[in-house]
């Protein structure tokens, strides 16, 4: 005698039920990594963007340091001092061109960027278009000894239309250096 069982065989698959919960459960998990992957590409972009800013800025104040540092006297004809969109005027021995002792450098800002203008040279950018200066101030402080010193103050950020804080790089960076002359 054959024995009938009640339960029948299915085939071998998945159900529809199956389905809508295996394909629910991979949505949810690439929703995930895909937003994981997206904060990861913000932070990274942010990340640049405060590298380049600081670069930039730390790269410019070294420059005008250097040349304070060498720097023979502070030309206050030209310079404009305690002023945010300051100018910086210095007599120096630092490269002088042939057959002179000394030469002026200016260091100012105009549209966002430090510039160095040398003597009988053309107009050297210290900052990128990617990075907006707005703030290049310039102290100067006199000592008993005679020797004068000055402040350099840089404020700038990422230059971008963008409000968002996500996108926003910022910096203030300033150092001091007391004129020295030639050595």
């Amino acid at each position: 005698m054959f024995h009938v069982s009640r339960f029948t065989f299915r085939e071998k698959g998945f159900t529809i039920i199956e389905m809508l919960i295996y394909v629910g459960i991979a949505g949810v998990v690439m929703a995930v990594i895909t937003s994981s992957l997206m904060d990861n590409l913000k932070a990274y972009d942010k990340s640049v963007a405060q590298q380049n800013v600081f670069q930039n800025t730390n790269g410019a104040l070294r420059t005008i340091i250097d040349e304070i540092r060498y720097a023979k006297s502070v030309y206050m004809p030209t310079s404009v001092l305690d002023a945010d969109a300051g100018q910086l005027s210095v007599e120096t021995a630092l490269n002088a061109p042939s057959g002179e002792n000394g030469a002026y450098v200016d260091f100012y800002v105009d549209n966002g960027r430090v510039y160095e203008k040398r003597d009988g040279q053309s107009t050297n950018p210290l900052t990128s278009e990617r990075v907006f200066v707005e703030q290049l101030r310039f102290t100067k402080f006199s000592s008993a000894t005679g020797k004068d010193s000055v402040t350099v103050s840089i404020q700038a950020r990422i230059n971008t239309q963008s409000t968002n804080l996500k996108d926003q790089a910022r910096i203030a960076v300033n150092s001091s250096a007391t004129l020295r002359g030639a050595y």
